[in-house]
Formats: C-alpha cells, sequence, structure tokens
C-alpha cells in the first residue's frame, strides 16, 4: 500500500501544469485564509480563500481566456459563483461573489426570469460569455455558506472536474 501512495503521489507531482498561462484573480496581493486540501467539517476545502482585506465588492477579474461556462446561485455553498472554462483544458471557479458585470449579470437575469427563481445552476455554451484574461468578471462577496468576504478560487481539470492545487500553476 505504501509504495503504491508514493508512486501516485509521484506521478501526480510531475504533472505538468502551466505555471505562466493564469493570471491572479485579484488585484490585491493574495493572501489566504483557507488553503487547498484543508480538512472542514464535512469535506476537503477544495481551493484557495483568497483574503479580501474584509471588505465585500473587490474586483475579480477571468485569469485567462475562455468563456463563462457555469453560473450557479444558491443560498449556500458558494453562493453566486461563476465557472470560466478555458482552452488548455482547466475551469476557474470563482465563489462567494456579491455580484457580476454588467454582460454575466444580464444573461443571469434572463435566465432566473425564464426559470423563476433566485437559485440557478445553468450551463451556458461557448458562445454565449467569451472572456479575456484580465476582464472583470464579478465582485467579491461574501454570499453561500461563506463566514466573511473573500474569494474562493479553483482550477479544476475540465472533463473530470476534479480540483488541482492552484500552489501547482503558480499561485
Amino acid at each position: 500500500m505504501i509504495p503504491f501512495f508514493f508512486v501516485s503521489y509521484f506521478i501526480q507531482a510531475q504533472a505538468p501544469y502551466p505555471r505562466d498561462y493564469f493570471g491572479s484573480p485579484v488585484n490585491i496581493p493574495i493572501t489566504l485564509a483557507g488553503n487547498f486540501g484543508e480538512i472542514r467539517p464535512n469535506h476537503l476545502h477544495a481551493g484557495f480563500d483568497i483574503r479580501t482585506n474584509n471588505k465585500e465588492g473587490l474586483p475579480v477579474y477571468a485569469v485567462a481566456d475562455g468563456y463563462v461556462s457555469r453560473i450557479r446561485i444558491s443560498p449556500v455553498g458558494y453562493g453566486k459563483a461563476l465557472y470560466i472554462t478555458h482552452p488548455n483544458g482547466y475551469v476557474s471557479v470563482y465563489g462567494h461573489l456579491r455580484g457580476f458585470n454588467t454582460a454575466i449579470q444580464a444573461k443571469t437575469t434572463t435566465i432566473q426570469t425564464m426559470l423563476q427563481s433566485f437559485e440557478m445552476d445553468t450551463l451556458l455554451n461557448r458562445e454565449s460569455l467569451p472572456v479575456k484574461k484580465g476582464e472583470l468578471i464579478g465582485f467579491s462577496g461574501n454570499t453561500g455558506s461563506s463566514q466573511a468576504p473573500h474569494l474562493h478560487f479553483e482550477i479544476r481539470e475540465e472533463l473530470s472536474e476534479i480540483p488541482i492545487n492552484p500552489y501547482y500553476f503558480g499561485y
């Protein structure tokens, strides 16, 4: 059992994650309130919780070109969340947002009106909401199951949806 653990860890640790592809999701120094893999009461934490100086409304940016592939709004979990699919096979996730940029908010309002519901979990196609690296996508908040203002940030493999430690990408 132990040799398998070391072999699988070695293989995973050697994955060629791009370290200069993704930018910062915030325009302040990244300091963490929560780390990848932390043990939480009912799960392992799947990303970074980036401090926003105890403030809501700080700009949040797309970390790379791609498209908004999912908008999820819930009173629990990540609250208001965006998922951006990138052409390199990864998805960046932004949770606990207070709000979205004008285009994303317009799309969200249209979908909520159609569903007649505040809560939503909608998948979008690549033509719906394309974004560029560094583009404003939303604003930091304290929505969902959040204890204080911060940005929950993840990077996942697109096909498996398995979260990957953002540290591997140079954060």
